[in-house]
């Protein structure tokens, strides 16, 4: 009788042992799941307070409808606006494709404004445009993305 009274105990603790270490484990993975998720609540709200200003800098590179030529001084302009709101406002908060689609237009508006500083220039103007407005729209395209708004909201799905 004592032999199975101390293997009742034995198991018993175990048992005890095995369902505290689960309860600990499981609100650790609830607390680490409560700050992500606080976490990219934040980064959201950041994007979604400093993502529109890089969106109004990139209407010069609109594909209809253009406020102005793309002409050497407004591309330049750009180029600054651009760098200005990476390292001013909003450029931590990219994510990983929207920082390389932010990066490709920045080299292709870098490639633009040296071929239109060319004596030359005339020349290779038209060429360079379409790729800049295409990188251009596919960074509008991750912007988008980032914040979700081109999904239609879960209660007008209903």
């Amino acid at each position: 009788m004592d032999k199975t009274w101390a293997i009742a105990i034995s198991s018993g603790a175990v048992s005890a042992f095995i369902g505290a270490a689960s309860a600990y484990l499981l609100a650790v993975l609830k607390y680490r799941k409560d700050l992500e998720s606080e976490f990219d609540k934040s980064i959201r709200n950041e994007r979604i307070r400093t993502y529109p200003e890089l969106w109004r800098h990139l209407e010069l590179l609109a594909r209809y409808d253009r406020p102005a030529p793309l002409d050497l001084d407004h591309l330049q302009d750009l180029s600054v606006a651009m760098r200005k709101w990476y390292f001013e406002c909003g450029g931590i908060y990219l994510s990983e494709s929207t920082r390389v689609s932010y990066f490709d237009l920045k080299d292709r508006l870098r490639t633009a404004v040296e071929s239109l500083s060319r004596p030359d220039a005339a020349a290779s103007r038209e060429g360079n445009m379409p790729e800049l407005i295409g990188a251009a729209s596919l960074l509008r395209a991750h912007l988008t993305r980032d914040l979700g708004t081109r999904r239609s909201a879960p209660v007008a799905d209903s």
